[in-house]
């Protein structure tokens, strides 16, 4: 059975984060979600509160972590990321998230027709 979006951006989110090493990505993960209250399991539903955690963490560098994370669940996509500058983090994984519904619902189809 193929990966859920948010098992793939779940993914994404982790080798990116290890830019910071592990303790430094499970001391981000901590104060996440004691800081800010966002469980693991929300973050691809709310990417608007995960990024603004980010930037609150991180400032300006919270940019180089989206960069990463959206690169990465692209790839876990299957597609080539096209970098524009004037894209937020927060549309781009929605972008990915309205594709991936596309790409299961698609499947869905075919796996019918084919036991029909």
């Amino acid at each position: 059975m193929d990966p859920s979006f948010k098992e793939l951006f779940d993914l994404a989110v982790d080798r990116a984060m290890l830019a910071l090493g592990e303790s430094g990505r499970q001391a981000t993960y901590y104060h996440i979600e004691k800081t800010f209250g966002i469980k693991r399991k929300q973050w691809h539903k709310e990417p608007e509160n995960f990024a603004e955690a980010l930037e609150k963490i991180f400032g300006p560098g919270a940019q180089l972590l989206f960069k990463a994370i959206t690169k990465e669940l692209y790839s876990n996509l299957g597609l080539k990321l096209e970098e524009e500058k004037r894209s937020h983090f927060t549309y781009v994984v929605r972008k990915a998230e309205h594709y991936a519904e596309a790409i299961e619902k698609l499947k869905r189809k075919q796996r019918r027709n084919t036991t029909t």
